[in-house]
């Protein structure tokens, strides 16, 4: 009988990963670094730790010509992902869902509003899509499906707070922001559990589980719609020391293996337990799960990321990478990424350009759905291993530059209102006019 022995070298990683994570936070703020987000740091960390030789054999495998995470990397990265997903779905306003009454004064709707430019952008991802289909190597629809989704998707676990960090969330333009990046990750995620079900990227998937998913979230719904809970047991659970904060976690941990024994994405059923959780609690019951994943476990995720994208880079082959050929192929994907958020311009009706421009760039930030992509991608073979590995390093540059651009921006004055409200036919920034007039 083998019996598997835990060493405790085997927590090096873990070590080393801890550690950077607490050093980086150190260097900015010694350094007065406040333009720059800590995950950009935390990437670049992590490439870096891909080029060491001897970090690179710590946190890896080697299964002939391939380089894999090792298992405890493999998981913190997985826990991580889960974690930020979660806390996307958590951030979800769905007060932008409730139907306005007739007594209330004709705004334009917020859901409206996200939806039509989300559909928008759709389109013309489909269409910048169909420009890459040279480098799907399998069945063409699927593929340019995937590609579209990638072009259409944003990263609302980075968006959303950017959101909330510069006072914007309480405003017409911030509330498009968040709800259009919500749509937009939600409907990224659906979209690729979908396709690895119709690929097969799991060998056995249990359609099982993904029924029992939907029924739990159901239930879920119906005990917080029509019973009162807390009337009922508030009183008696009062005595359970941190009883939300393992709820939390057992909900998060259940829809993650449901979701990956349905062959679908684990990310849905983060991000899906995040939604419910919003809806059975505040924001306060959160808090401690928030602290600890934004703490550790999501730095964690972008260092790991960070090395991900080396190891990418070495399989493709850094003289490869630099061709001439794979260079514009990575500025074409960046115009593409730029080019079909064109609908914010909508938005001039109500904004300066300055301040659609910075929304539009803001909303092209994404990360995990191309993460998502490369896994689908190296199960199936169904794209060019060039273009996987650009679209993960274009993704990382829309994490970087437009939060950047995004929070050095002096132009949302005009946006800022000091009550809730929806986008009105004047600007925000007329109406503060006219009220000073008056």
């Amino acid at each position: 009988m083998n019996l598997t022995i835990f060493s405790v070298q085997q927590l090096w990683p873990l070590t080393i990963l801890v550690g950077v994570a607490v050093i980086i936070p150190i260097l900015l703020s010694v350094f007065k670094i406040k333009f720059i987000p800590s995950l950009v740091i935390e990437i670049i960390m992590g490439i870096i730790l891909s080029i060491i030789p001897l970090t690179r054999n710590i946190f890896s495998t080697s299964e002939g010509s391939v380089t894999t995470l090792s298992t405890l990397p493999e998981g913190l990265y997985i826990l991580g992902m889960s974690i930020l997903l979660f806390m996307s779905g958590f951030d979800t306003d769905f007060s932008v869902f409730k139907r306005r009454k007739k007594d209330e004064p004709k705004y334009l709707n917020v859901l409206l509003c996200s939806l039509i430019i989300y559909i928008l952008v759709v389109g013309l991802s489909i269409g910048g899509a169909y420009l890459l289909k040279d480098y799907v190597k399998g069945n063409q629809i699927i593929g340019i499906a995937i590609i579209a989704v990638f072009f259409s998707s944003t990263f609302a676990s980075l968006v959303i707070p950017l959101v909330h960090n510069y006072d914007l969330k309480d405003t017409s333009l911030g509330k498009i922001i968040s709800t259009y990046s919500t749509i937009s990750e939600f409907c990224s995620i659906i979209a690729l559990s979908v396709i690895m079900l119709l690929l097969g990227v799991s060998k056995d998937p249990s359609y099982i589980a993904v029924i029992a998913i939907v029924c739990v979230y159901i239930l879920i719904f119906i005990v917080k719609k029509f019973i009162k809970v807390d009337k009922i047991f508030g009183k008696r659970l009062e005595g359970i020391v941190h009883l939300s904060t393992r709820i939390t976690v057992f909900v998060l941990l259940l829809a993650i293996l449901l979701s990956d024994l349905g062959g679908v994405e684990y990310i849905l059923g983060a991000f899906l337990s995040g939604m419910i959780i919003r809806l059975l609690w505040e924001d306060h019951h959160a808090n401690k799960l928030e602290s600890i994943g934004y703490g550790l476990f999501v730095p964690l995720f972008y260092i790991l990321v960070g090395f991900k994208v080396g190891l990418l880079v070495m399989h493709t082959g850094t003289a490869n990478f630099f061709s001439l050929n794979t260079l514009l192929l990575f500025i074409v994907i960046l115009l593409v990424m730029f080019i079909v958020r064109i609908p914010f311009l909508y938005l001039l009706r109500y904004y300066k350009v300055k301040t659609v421009v910075s929304s539009l760039l803001v909303t092209t930030a994404t990360i995990i759905v191309s993460l998502a992509i490369e896994h689908i991608s190296a199960e199936t073979s169904l794209l060019d291993e060039r273009i996987v590995t650009i679209f993960i390093i274009a993704s990382i540059i829309s994490c970087v530059i437009p939060p950047i651009l995004f929070g050095n921006s002096d132009d949302f004055s005009e946006a800022r209102l000091k009550h809730k409200d929806y986008i009105i036919e004047l600007s925000d920034f007329e109406l503060q006019s006219n009220e000073n007039e008056k």
